[in-house]
């Protein structure tokens, strides 16, 4: 937990340096998780199946993005679906109920954390809730030069994730960094 109040204090810092006025706070994920409305799920597969194990009690009516992607490296990086088809869905099976939408796995999350940096691309969304698909699309709208495209249900997820291993390839083949997809 002292990681997470560390790292909630910088980012206070720097965006009250900017001039924003911000609440953000350190604590536990279950304890965000709880108090949150929206909560993205950025972490390798495995362990975002435990995370999601452990945060089920207190899951209600909140937004899960998923940002996971189930891959295994070998000479390349390789998309690995689950049997449920995709990450996103094995997600929503492990907490029914739960709004669970589909989205970023295919934007820098070194781009995002650089505030100076116009990031120009697509984010493709996918999801089963209507409202909750809006909802994830009106956030995305809020970060200059980001189209949020609606991907359709949740199931046709595993189209977007798999794009994020190719990605990767492409940019270590090509000494690229970064990548992300634009549609034109």
């Amino acid at each position: 937990m002292d990681k997470a109040k560390k790292a909630a204090d910088e980012y206070a810092c720097e965006l009250t340096d900017r001039g924003m006025k911000c609440r953000i706070e350190g604590m536990s994920n279950k304890d965000a998780a709880a108090k949150a409305d929206v909560i993205v799920l950025s972490v390798p597969y495995d362990a975002a199946l435990e995370l999601v194990e452990c945060l089920c009690p207190v899951l209600k009516n909140q937004i899960v993005i998923s940002v996971v992607v189930p891959m295994k490296k070998g000479k390349s990086f390789e998309y690995s679906p689950p049997s449920d088809g995709c990450a996103a869905l094995r997600i929503q099976h492990l907490v029914p109920g739960v709004k669970v939408v589909s989205a970023y796995h295919n934007l820098s999350y070194r781009k995002l954390a650089d505030m100076d940096k116009v990031i120009e691309g697509d984010v493709v969304i996918c999801g089963d809730d209507a409202a909750a698909k809006r909802a994830v699309m009106d956030l995305t709208r809020e970060i200059k030069s980001v189209r949020p495209l609606d991907g359709g249900a949740l199931c046709e997820s595993h189209m977007i994730e798999s794009l994020t291993p190719f990605l990767i390839n492409m940019a270590m083949r090509n000494g690229l960094s970064d990548l992300g997809v634009k549609f034109v």
